[in-house]
């Protein structure tokens, strides 16, 4: 079981190995904790499974909104804590990078940070496999914008509907946004390699302080 939090799209999936049996994904303006249980409960019954026989949870655990991560990781470590079993934790721009699984280009990444800063990286698929070119990160736009120049990516992410990228390559609209299918391959690969967790060492990356913590100058 995968679920996708981390942007404006929540989702859920269920998967065999890289097989995927169920997917829901919703890109309206209905807040996550309101539809995530909903979206989990509707994938499961598609596929008449219930939640007592999933072995292995994955989420994407950042960068990515504050209050989706949060939402998203509390739901994976409560399943795990009543189903006992382990999880796996995703970073959310490699995720959607599977949305291109297999391109030969280098791929980028491009999540809001606010105040004219987004969460970028530059990856590509070498032989099956994701490999990191320059890590996750935040970044202004301008530094972005030049590692677009030196790398040049296909862009893809929710930030290219806040930011003007146009000058660059960017991925079709339908390829352009997270998914929990995605999250689900990914940790499958994660755990073949061993990267299982316990829900006590799950946590969502932030990569920057909440507005929060900036006001209190923590």
């Amino acid at each position: 079981m995968a679920i996708e939090t981390s942007g404006k799209v929540a989702s859920a999936a269920l998967l065999e190995d890289c097989k995927v049996i169920s997917e829901v994904v919703l890109n309206t303006k209905l807040v996550h904790s309101v539809m995530l249980i909903d979206l989990i409960d509707q994938v499961l019954k598609n596929a008449s499974v219930n939640i007592a026989e999933i072995d292995l949870f994955a989420v994407a655990v950042g960068p990515g909104s504050f209050t989706g991560l949060r939402i998203g990781v509390s739901t994976i470590k409560g399943f795990c804590y009543a189903t006992s079993k382990p999880c796996v934790g995703v970073d959310t721009l490699k995720a959607l990078c599977y949305n291109f699984w297999a391109c030969s280009d280098f791929l980028m990444p491009i999540l809001d940070a606010k105040s004219q800063k987004v969460f970028t990286g530059i990856f590509r698929f070498e032989d099956g496999k994701l490999k990191t070119y320059h890590p996750t990160s935040i970044v202004d736009i301008e530094e972005a914008k030049e590692l677009a120049k030196k790398y040049n990516p296909v862009l893809l992410g929710e930030g290219l509907d806040v930011y003007d990228f146009s000058q660059f390559k960017l991925s079709p609209k339908f390829l352009q946004y997270q998914k929990a299918s995605n999250v689900g391959l990914l940790a499958y690969e994660l755990a073949q390699e061993g990267e299982v967790i316990s829900h006590f060492d799950l946590v969502p990356v932030y990569l920057k302080k909440s507005y929060a913590e900036r006001e209190q100058g923590t």
